[in-house]
């Protein structure tokens, strides 16, 4: 009982920090993206887009095996086995290394081919500013391994507020740096500047904790940790490769076959989704290494009962910010970066849903990873990215759907492979009971949701002044979560089980 006790203590920590700072950390980038937006154009907020897709691609070669040795230290943290601790964080650092030299020279290759990417003239300074940006990538990689410790021992608070002063010390330079007139390298060196200077002080911080971080002595990996691992490596491929191709090629099929305006206007979108994103990944991820700890007991049962608990809490969550989007996503565009970089609502309305299916899919990917099912998903990424970028392409060159057709695609992606195939990996190989009960209460989340939004499609249509409409969200808001609270019993535990701990 303690030690849930301690879990659920760590996972609200976690969660509180990383939320507000990643919070803050949103509303600095919009003031950033504003300014940058007046200031440098869309055509190198399109290239910024852009940039950010090729370093995606990039990342193809840590391949997932970061993560499948990070998963591998939730025992030996739980356990307090120093020696192994000692051989898997020895067994990452060799690795990094690797990965930093082959993104400097992939990085040095794709800067000559760069004009091949880009539909029109290349913005002028394009290719150095790409140097900044795969050498910011390699600088992330220097010490990653602390971060990678600190999470795994459900201490990721640290590693929050560490992100937090670099990254809010950067976006205010940035900020006087652009509104002083200086170009778009400029802001790309900050960026840097303030990475590297991070990394350091996670370092420092890292090896005051776990002091045996500083030996370089370690044993001999076991065997049947090498055979975890290697199997575990595998997998992560293949779920890399699927997880690039799903993305990190919109921008890129927008940018070869349309155009970078495009592309900005629909990195417009995906900054305030990804924000979004990002702020309710902070919470399940502040969970994650609970949940790896909670896997060391071997208590199916009880598992099995968290998943749908959170399962419940993380859909019905979503479910009140995509009804928010729905309300109010173009008018903050509008009053954001303007109207014109409004998109059509049924653009708009698509990329409400794909939100959604990406979000719901968090808790299965977060008992994937905590239970290292990586092996178990090895073909299902291929199958993920074939289909995902096989419809995109069809959409936007064929049918000339643009932003309409790269959403579209990755639907179809999630539609036909995710929604069956990661959940058959955890409750087959991770919980061991069947399906029958997730299926219910998938189709009952998504049924919810579907005539919610039809009734907030007509609800929207009558009201159209802007108070008026954030009045009626704020009570429609309330009255859904507490029918909810009242019919689902997983809900209203977990709701009472965060309340009971505070």
């Amino acid at each position: 009982m303690e030690q849930g006790s301690t879990r659920v203590k760590a996972s609200k920590k976690n969660a509180i920090y990383g939320v507000i700072f990643q919070f803050l950390t949103l509303v600095m980038s919009f003031v950033v993206r504003s300014i940058f937006i007046r200031k440098l154009g869309n055509e190198y907020l399109g290239l910024d887009g852009l940039f950010k897709n090729l370093l995606n691609l990039m990342s193809f070669t840590e391949l997932g095996i970061g993560v499948a040795i990070s998963s591998s230290l939730y025992e030996p943290l739980a356990t307090k086995n120093t020696e192994l601790i000692k051989s898997l964080i020895h067994l990452l650092k060799s690795f990094y290394r690797w990965i930093i030299i082959i993104i400097i020279i992939v990085g040095s290759g794709m800067t000559i081919y760069l004009p091949n990417f880009i539909h029109g003239q290349i913005p002028t300074g394009a290719r150095f500013a790409f140097c900044l940006y795969f050498l910011n990538s390699a600088a992330t990689y220097m010490l990653v391994v602390n971060r990678t410790v600190l999470i795994a021992d459900q201490r990721g608070y640290i590693n929050s507020i560490n992100q937090f002063v670099f990254l809010f010390g950067q976006q205010i330079i940035q900020i006087i740096m652009l509104m002083l007139g200086f170009n778009y390298i400029i802001y790309l060196v900050i960026q840097l500047f303030a990475t590297v200077a991070s990394n350091i002080s996670l370092g420092f911080r890292s090896r005051k904790i776990y002091p045996y971080l500083k030996e370089h002595s370690t044993q001999k990996l076991p065997h049947s940790v090498i055979r975890s691992l290697r199997e575990n490596v595998i997998g992560m491929i293949s779920a890399k490769f699927g997880g690039i191709v799903l993305t990190s090629t919109d921008n890129l099929v927008l940018s070869m076959f349309v155009n970078l305006g495009v592309v900005g206007n629909y990195a417009n979108y995906t900054t305030v989704i990804n924000g979004l994103t990002t702020l309710v990944n902070t919470l399940i991820q502040a969970i994650t290494a609970s949940i790896g700890n909670l896997g060391t007991e071997r208590d199916f049962k009880k598992e099995e009962k968290t998943f749908f608990q959170l399962y419940w809490g993380n859909a019905i969550l979503i479910m009140n910010i995509s009804f928010g989007l729905y309300f109010f996503f173009d008018r903050f565009i509008s009053l954001w970066v303007g109207s014109k970089y409004e998109l059509s609502e049924i653009t708009t309305v698509a990329i409400i849903i794909l939100f959604f299916q990406n979000q719901l899919r968090q808790i299965a990917i977060s008992f994937q990873i905590a239970h290292s099912l990586f092996w178990q998903q090895r073909y299902k990424s291929l199958f993920e990215a074939g289909v995902n970028l096989a419809f995109s392409i069809l959409f936007v060159r064929f049918f000339h759907l643009e932003i309409l057709g790269v959403v579209l695609g990755t639907i179809m992606s999630n539609l036909l492979i995710n929604t069956w195939w990661e959940p058959l990996i955890v409750f087959k190989s991770g919980l061991h009971c069947g399906m029958k009960r997730y299926w219910e209460v998938f189709f009952a989340i998504n049924g919810i949701y579907v005539l919610s939004l039809i009734g907030i499609h007509f609800i929207k249509s009558l009201v159209h002044n802007f108070l008026i409409q954030i009045v009626v969200y704020i009570v429609l808001s309330l009255m859904f979560n507490l029918i909810l609270m009242a019919a689902v019993a997983d809900f209203r535990k977990l709701v009472f089980r965060i309340i009971g701990k505070i």
